[in-house]
């Protein structure tokens, strides 16, 4: 019976490594880290950006802000705790995020990986709530008016996104390790939606002539859409057989080698 079910498993994972997959996987893997390098960068950019705003309008009082700002940016100045709640912990998984994904640094500093990553889930979560916040209750163009869209396209992605961070959490805790590897994949590529967000709302406004008014919402959504798809292809191409404990590197390599 024991060879039975090992022959099994063996098969499962030759048929996991059968070609072309494992050069589809290094293609994908190699393409992924190009477009997670350009997200991160329009993303800290942008946290840059809001912070420079933020630190310029709160050096001196401001009588009228509504004179000074556009309806897009004051929401960030009259909610300025939320904002800084929101640009501290974001830049934070920007900065650890790539790294919990890196084999090197897991396998060589697993300390640092447990301490990374409980700091990313707690940053995680604040961010998700600080935005929520924002996105929710202040969407612009109003929750009565066109920013209803953004609202809800806010609620999904934060409720998300904690849902993710607390399966990721609970299923490393039950040594659930394939699963957690890939609620950590879907936490991640939530929080990266908004950086794509900002990458198509920059392509199509310069290219179709239309107002940010319209466009915010609906880049919002489609952002949130191309991710989670993004993140769902990646788990689907590399959940290795069984719990999915083992890395598909692992297997490529060895079916590789025989």
């Amino acid at each position: 019976m024991t060879d039975m079910t090992a022959g099994a498993g063996s098969q499962r994972s030759t048929h996991f490594s059968d070609a072309p997959w494992p050069m589809v996987r290094k293609v994908l893997e190699a393409a992924g880290w190009m477009a997670m390098a350009v997200l991160l960068f329009t993303g800290i950019t942008s946290i840059f950006g809001r912070a420079d705003f933020l630190l310029t309008m709160t050096a001196q009082p401001i009588a009228n802000p509504e004179e000074v700002m556009n309806p897009f940016d004051i929401r960030y100045y009259q909610h300025h705790l939320a904002t800084w709640l929101h640009l501290g912990p974001g830049l934070l998984i920007f900065c650890i995020g790539p790294l919990q994904f890196m084999r090197v640094i897991r396998k060589k500093y697993i300390n640092f990986h447990r301490w990374a990553g409980r700091t990313y889930i707690v940053c995680g979560s604040i961010g998700a709530l600080s935005g929520g916040f924002i996105g929710i209750f202040y969407p612009f163009g109003g929750v009565d008016g066109p920013g209803f869209s953004e609202s809800m396209a806010t609620t999904f992605l934060a409720v998300y996104t904690l849902v993710c961070l607390y399966k990721a959490y609970t299923s490393i805790r039950r040594k659930e390790f394939g699963a957690h590897r890939e609620w950590m994949i879907r936490s991640f590529g939530l929080m990266l939606a908004i950086a794509t967000e900002r990458v198509m709302l920059g392509i199509l406004m310069n290219t179709t002539g239309i107002g940010i008014e319209v466009l915010f919402a609906a880049t919002f959504w489609m952002a949130g859409v191309v991710n989670i798809s993004a993140s769902e292809i990646w788990i689907s191409l590399t959940r290795t057989p069984g719990n999915g404990a083992r890395h598909w590197k692992d297997l490529d390599t060895k079916a590789a080698a025989s």
